[in-house]
């Protein structure tokens, strides 16, 4: 065998491999960005419970990027009020059995911050945090539909997030408000006006 084959065989049994290794490298998506797909996934089954709440009265921003407003991934207008919603993928939290840290009285008011900025155009609010859950509830046949995790921030079943949003008897928005207040953030993220 000369030169003129030995090269060629070398190239094909060295350079493929390491080329399909490299390509196998660059393709393959990593353990943090593997946590942004869980993230985006369960913003998306979310937004997909969501989609069921009937409108009107409801309103619904949905999948609104992160750096729009913070950490917040939908929002939820109606006549109970304005409410920020986020997905946990862990089952629904016990009540609090203690008197909440300052952090903890804290953290739903900062992470609606954002939100509450767009919305004083309007002269509106936000309500509540809303933390959608839906990790596997245990052996319990009949969960909580909601508990109220701290002040500030409501943790509901995902499996039953329109049997809560039915269950809202409070009147605090007119139909008007909420159109107001769907249109205010719509804009607000640099969406189209949905009521032009």
């Amino acid at each position: 065998m000369g030169p003129g084959i030995v090269i060629p065989v070398v190239v094909l049994v060295v350079a493929v491999p390491a080329g399909l290794l490299w390509a196998k490298r660059r393709f393959t998506v990593t353990d943090t960005a593997g946590d942004d797909v869980v993230a985006a996934s369960g913003a998306r089954i979310t937004s997909n419970a969501l989609r069921d709440l009937p409108s009107p009265p409801w309103r619904v921003v949905y999948e609104i990027a992160p750096d729009k407003l913070g950490a917040i991934e939908h929002v939820v207008i109606g006549p109970a009020g304005v409410f920020a919603v986020r997905t946990s993928m862990e089952p629904l939290p016990a009540q609090l059995d203690r008197e909440p840290t300052a952090q903890e009285l804290a953290a739903p008011a900062i992470a609606r911050g954002e939100l509450d900025d767009a919305l004083r155009r309007c002269g509106l609010s936000s309500d509540r945090l809303v933390v959608v859950h839906w990790g596997k509830q245990g052996n319990d046949d009949a969960p909580d539909l909601a508990v109220e995790p701290r002040p500030g921030e409501i943790a509901v079943d995902g499996r039953r997030l329109g049997q809560w949003a039915a269950g809202l008897t409070d009147r605090r928005l007119a139909a008007s408000q909420v159109d107001l207040a769907w249109q205010t953030v719509t804009t607000a993220i640099g969406r189209p006006d949905p009521l032009a």
